[in-house]
């Protein structure tokens, strides 16, 4: 017998958009451009992706959650992944990954400074993080649909999401379902 975990509506929904906005800039070397220079967090490179960007939000995805969303398709120009909405991948687990690789202690530090940060001030270490993993001799496989999911959640004040990615970085046995019941409707409506 096999037990499937359904997928939340607020991953699939993330993964829907993001691949329309995949679609949409594969070819484009300049829109890719565009996309990577967001990541500096310069407001005149935000304001240049907003085109691209925003006529795939709803407006309230756009008011609330218009930075994740800068950063995450960011991250998808500047290293393409394939976007599935089934992958359960945290970016723990994507850490962990150039955790085992060469048995350096940075990426593992700056993980930990990572959970310390607050939503505000993420985007640096993030992108620095997604740079190591891009450079990484193998492949390491980001699941961007969930990284915005969790990016729109980090915030919460359980920390849940820090909590997670840290049981997975750190490959803890997860706790039975503990985690704070979320209303994802406003993750899902695009």
């Amino acid at each position: 017998m096999t037990i499937t975990t359904p997928i939340s509506p607020a991953v699939q929904r993330a993964a829907e958009v993001l691949h329309e906005i995949h679609n949409a800039i594969e070819r484009d070397s300049g829109v890719k451009a565009t996309l990577k220079r967001t990541l500096t967090g310069e407001p005149r490179h935000q304001r240049a992706a907003y085109p691209i960007i925003l006529r795939y939000l709803s407006d309230q995805r756009a008011q609330y959650q218009l930075e994740q969303w800068l950063w995450v398709t960011g991250f998808l120009a500047y290293y393409p992944q394939d976007i599935n909405p089934k992958s359960k991948l945290t970016f723990g687990d994507s850490a962990r990954q150039l955790k085992t690789e060469d048995g350096s202690k940075g990426p593992e530090r700056r993980f930990r400074s990572l959970l310390e940060t607050s939503l505000e001030d993420l985007r640096s270490p993030l992108t620095a993080m997604v740079r190591l993993m891009r450079s990484s001799k193998k492949k390491v496989v980001i699941s961007y649909p969930q990284l915005l999911v969790d990016l729109n959640r980090w915030e919460h004040p359980d920390q849940y999401i820090q909590d997670k990615w840290a049981r997975a970085f750190w490959n803890a046995p997860t706790p039975p379902d503990n985690a704070p019941a979320t209303d994802s409707s406003d993750l899902v409506d695009a």
